[in-house]
């Protein structure tokens, strides 16, 4: 399983794909895998997060209130990733995530790995807040 999981976040996750292998390895053995029932939720705004989340199968909401107070849905399929604002920041989930197909199967790579992540290629924390502030925009 890590080995696919190694493939899986070189090939799909965009984000990570400058990383090589041997560095992916590192982290893969850490990696947790959830399954998801359709409509269940994932994550809730204003929970803390212990982890960086990847949907490798199925599609999840993104919900968020925009600015002028109404409800915003963004999907997210696979290779899609969240949970990096709380990752980064330090801070609670800023949106509610729920699995939007059967059987959705998110990996979370805990706060340990991810911060080994980080320290081995730190222009991921500037790719992450570029990518976090696009997702901002549409909203």
């Amino acid at each position: 399983m890590p080995q696919d999981d190694t493939i899986f976040l070189k090939t799909k996750v965009d984000i990570l794909s400058f990383f090589n292998e041997a560095q992916l390895r590192r982290i893969t053995p850490d990696i947790e895998h959830c399954i998801y029932a359709k409509g269940q939720m994932i994550l809730l705004k204003g929970e803390v997060t212990t982890g960086f989340f990847i949907v490798k199968k199925g599609k999840v909401a993104v919900i968020q209130k925009s600015k002028t107070g109404s409800l915003v849905t963004q999907e997210l399929s696979t290779g899609d990733f969240f949970g990096e604002i709380s990752m980064l920041e330090g801070m609670t989930a800023t949106a509610s995530i729920k699995a939007v197909e059967e059987d959705t199967e998110v990996l979370i790579i805990p706060h340990a790995s991810f911060q080994t992540l980080l320290e081995m290629q730190p222009l991921l924390k500037q790719a992450l807040l570029e990518k976090a502030s696009s997702r901002k925009t549409k909203t």
